[in-house]
């Protein structure tokens, strides 16, 4: 069974290419365009790994990792977390809340690609 996918980036043409990028690599993905809109799509849908941008409106993604770790059905996903201006101090707290990962952009495809794969290996589903 082919391991699903959760994007999560308020940057549409970014979110296209990486979509495209895991799509050939037989991943099954979808796409929230915030954290906000990722909370909605997981009461319905239990990705394997969700993959999440830090900047965004509403709720960005250091939020939504905290919301995802604190509830039961969610608690258990792996994250992959990046962000265009990461700091020592933005890697260590995302890793505390929960990331599995953590990325900085821009990041080369292959090596996410990689650490998709190395992650989805060791789920479960």
């Amino acid at each position: 069974m082919n391991k699903h996918i959760l994007l999560v980036d308020d940057d549409a043409s970014l979110r296209a290419t990486l979509r495209a990028c895991l799509e050939m690599a037989g991943f099954i993905c979808t796409e929230a365009k915030d954290g906000q809109d990722a909370h909605g799509r997981l009461e319905n849908d239990s990705p394997d790994l969700i993959v999440t941008d830090h900047q965004m409106p509403r709720v960005t993604g250091l939020e939504l990792i905290k919301g995802l770790k604190s509830q039961k059905n969610t608690e258990t996903i792996p994250i992959i977390f990046y962000s265009g201006q990461l700091t020592a101090d933005l890697k260590t707290h995302a890793l505390q809340v929960g990331a599995n990962a953590v990325l900085e952009k821009p990041f080369p495809l292959e090596e996410f690609l990689d650490l998709v794969a190395q992650i989805c290996k060791k789920t479960p589903k």
